[in-house]
């Protein structure tokens, strides 16, 4: 049986590179910002933690020659991390911006000025405004973690969560107490078929104002390490209310009506009134979150929407999901005559289960558009993984690979033709500043072969796995999909202008977090295996994840 890709929690994060210990595992976290229990005072900060956050402060320490001076900066560093908490960034409020999805700010590698930060959003940037509801979805979500970068959230008239992980979630009702919360772990649900190894792996904010709704596709968990320490990305657009003349649905209309009846059918206490929440909704008509969604307007969205959700799809609904839905969209809009044979299709994800189904099932979704005439041409797919010695040079360390699942066996399944490292030297300085933050991001795209041109790219929950994207059943008449995942794609039909790369010049950007082209592995790189013991300690002392 294939091996599922995140069906279980990732293993608990322990160091917060802030320089305040915590466990988003724990009851309570420990970060500076929130009062511990009563306990014995903690032992002092070493000078390595200290300097850990003063530099994802975006502070410098050569000048320190005294541990007072390290100490003094340390609280400045910490006070100027708590006030980025708060604010928003000063990026547009819109992934079609310029960016075509834009990185989620991440603490760990410098400040908002840092340029692997450049253009990045922050949960503050989601939440920006004034917002009437929300709805969360999610896999882990931490309630101490909720609690402080989404409070904006706590104040909300109706707040919806659905989270796939009762363990890190135990904390979420009183940490949140206005939110109605669903545990979506699929083997506690029934589908008509077991879904043991199933998981509710999508990442989203559905944020509703007075005029308008916010719609952020992630790649984060709500968990204190993802959030300040990972590589992550965002895709995020403001919807207007439907008015009349506007067209009466689309396409992304479509696709996110669809995934939301698919999580509403497990969901109790719905529909209800939504009087009150903003001028969409006149009366006291009692609608279901995918009804409410219909009193938007989607039909300007700059990206197509990618969503997996369990079962068995055929007939009508055969491309509706998954890597058929990949397929269908690159059909219709994948734009096969500026495609060459010099590109290639770069795989890039954070969960390595057995690769060879999925692999086959996703290379021939990205080719697969026969619509298409001409067809695009066929490329080679490879694997961005970080090796080892990347992982022990990380801002955490071999503790990284708590979010980098992957069983020895799987890794050593994987073509070592295929693989290519996380970093290059000589990058683009936003790549280059990115390289000490793991992936946790996921991205699947068609590259050009000098790394400068985007054809394609899918900024998405899914990793490589069949209950991700799909196994093909029946010929090829049935999609068996495990997982709820949700991601997005852009070309450039879709955004009506050409896309690049960082380092590319002309065009909106694809902030890749990985060098284009990647360096592929050299004799003597190892991938990285959170199985794995290594001979070379981390910044830790560490010699593995486990």
């Amino acid at each position: 049986m294939e091996t599922p890709s995140e069906p279980h929690p990732k293993k608990p994060c322990t160091v917060d590179l802030r320089g305040g210990e915590e466990s988003d595992d724990s009851s309570v976290v420990f970060t500076g910002s929130a009062p511990a229990p009563p306990a014995p005072a903690p032992p002092a900060k070493s000078i390595k933690v200290m300097k850990e956050a003063i530099r994802a402060a975006g502070l410098g320490t050569s000048d320190l020659l005294e541990r007072s001076h390290v100490e003094e900066r340390y609280e400045q560093a910490l006070a100027r991390l708590e006030e980025a908490d708060k604010a928003p960034s000063a990026a547009p409020a819109t992934s079609s911006n310029g960016y075509a999805w834009q990185p989620l700010l991440t603490r760990a590698i410098g400040g908002a000025d840092s340029p692997g930060n450049r253009c990045a959003l922050s949960f503050a940037d989601v939440m920006a405004g004034s917002p009437l509801w929300a709805v969360v979805s999610n896999f882990q979500i931490n309630g101490h973690t909720f609690k402080k970068y989404c409070s904006p959230l706590l104040s909300v008239e109706r707040l919806i969560v659905f989270h796939g992980c009762a363990r890190s979630a135990r904390d979420l009702r009183s940490c949140a107490p206005n939110a109605t919360i669903y545990d979506m772990t699929p083997k506690k649900l029934s589908f008509g078929f077991k879904n043991d190894y199933g998981c509710h792996h999508s990442k989203a904010f559905l944020i509703g104002f007075d005029d308008s709704l916010r719609v952020a596709i992630h790649t984060a968990n709500i968990i204190s390490c993802d959030i300040n320490n990972k590589t992550q990305g965002i895709w995020m657009q403001n919807f207007p209310i439907k008015k009349a003349g506007a067209p009466a649905t689309s396409d992304f209309e479509e696709q996110l009506v669809k995934y939301f009846l698919s999580l509403q059918k497990h969901a109790a206490r719905m529909p209800q009134s939504w009087m009150g929440l903003g001028a969409a909704f006149g009366g006291d008509e009692q609608l279901t979150i995918a009804q409410a969604l219909r009193k938007f307007d989607f039909s300007g969205a700059k990206a197509r929407l990618v969503a997996s959700t369990p079962g068995y799809h055929s007939g009508a609904d055969l491309h509706s999901f998954g890597a058929n839905r990949v397929a269908a969209l690159l059909a219709n809009e994948g734009d096969a005559a500026a495609q060459k044979p010099t590109d290639k299709i770069y795989c890039q994800f954070s969960s390595l289960s057995s690769p060879t189904k999925p692999l086959a099932v996703l290379k021939a979704a990205f080719h697969a558009p026969k619509r298409l005439c001409p067809s695009p041409p066929e490329v080679d797919l490879s694997i961005v993984w970080p090796t080892a010695a990347e992982v022990c040079a990380s801002v955490e360390g071999y503790g990284a690979g708590g979010a980098l699942p992957s069983a020895q066996k799987n890794v050593d399944k994987a073509p070592r033709e295929m693989l290519c490292r996380w970093t290059k030297d000589g990058s683009s300085d936003f790549v280059t500043a990115r390289r000490r933050a793991m992936p946790h991001i996921k991205t699947w795209t068609r590259v050009s072969g000098d790394g400068s041109t985007v054809r394609w790219s899918v900024l998405t929950s899914a990793n490589l796995s069949g209950g991700a994207w799909g196994n093909v059943r029946d010929g090829g008449r049935t999609l068996f999909i495990m997982h709820w995942e949700l991601g997005v794609l852009v070309t450039p039909s879709i955004l009506g202008a050409p896309l690049r790369t960082t380092q590319g010049s002309e065009g909106a950007i694809v902030p890749l977090p990985f060098p284009c082209p990647p360096r592929p592995y050299a004799q003597g790189d190892v991938p990285f295996s959170w199985e794995a013991r290594y001979e070379t300690p981390d910044r830790w002392g560490k010699h593995g994840t486990r």
